[in-house]
């Protein structure tokens, strides 16, 4: 098997994917974290000035994230069984990721107001219709019973899990899923995975 070295902020952010993966497959690897003070010292040193890195081997550095959740998805097992199912876990994941960019705006938004305003905007406007694909893709499949694509785990339910735990914001949208009881099933059964649930129960606190 290879070894992998994983290179991120000490945060979930675009980490967060790969971390989970690496659980949900039970696939060891090199949790390598870096504080934001760190940061500026070394950035000049990686290939895009960017993170995360993966490390393969020690040989190969990849860059980008979606690319490095999709070569991992592949390596796991999580990419669906045929170039279809491949597709449909990209549109599940291209539709969560776009609602997690806007969150991500949203929280480092430096202005309250603004910042207010973006949330609200997400939650009333950005995130329903979004959900309300989902919700209908997702009831495609086995009435919803399943996963988002096939009978097992892929990189549409990970990058899920993952963005809900930012769009289930505490005290701000605690019940951002009630009107989906298939994408709420979903979150609790897919969180359930033993794998992923010890990971979510013993990764570092932190504030993103």
């Amino acid at each position: 098997m290879p070894s992998y070295k994983l290179t991120y902020f000490n945060g979930r952010g675009r980490g967060e994917n790969a971390r989970l993966m690496f659980a949900a497959a039970g696939v060891p690897y090199e949790d390598n974290r870096i504080e934001f003070k760190d940061w500026p010292q070394m950035k000049a040193s990686t290939p895009l000035g960017s993170m995360p890195i993966l490390e393969v081997d020690g040989k190969q550095k990849l860059v980008e994230s979606k690319a490095i959740n999709r070569y991992m998805a592949r390596e796991f097992g999580f990419y669906g069984k045929d170039n279809m199912e491949s597709t449909k876990i990209d549109v599940v994941t291209e539709i969560i990721d776009d609602m997690w960019s806007k969150l991500v705006e949203a929280n480092f938004e430096k202005d309250e107001a603004k910042k207010e305003e973006l949330f609200t905007k997400i939650f009333t406007e950005t995130a329903p219709k979004k959900l309300e694909f989902l919700e209908q893709f997702l009831g495609e499949n086995d009435g919803g019973k399943s996963y988002f694509v096939g009978t097992s785990i892929t990189l549409a339910d990970i990058d899920f899990i993952h963005v809900m735990s930012y769009y289930l914001h505490p005290g701000k949208n605690d019940n951002g899923l009630d009107k989906y009881p298939k994408l709420k099933a979903l979150l609790e059964r897919a969180s359930a995975n033993e794998k992923i649930a010890a990971w979510i129960a013993e990764r570092p606190v932190t504030p993103f």
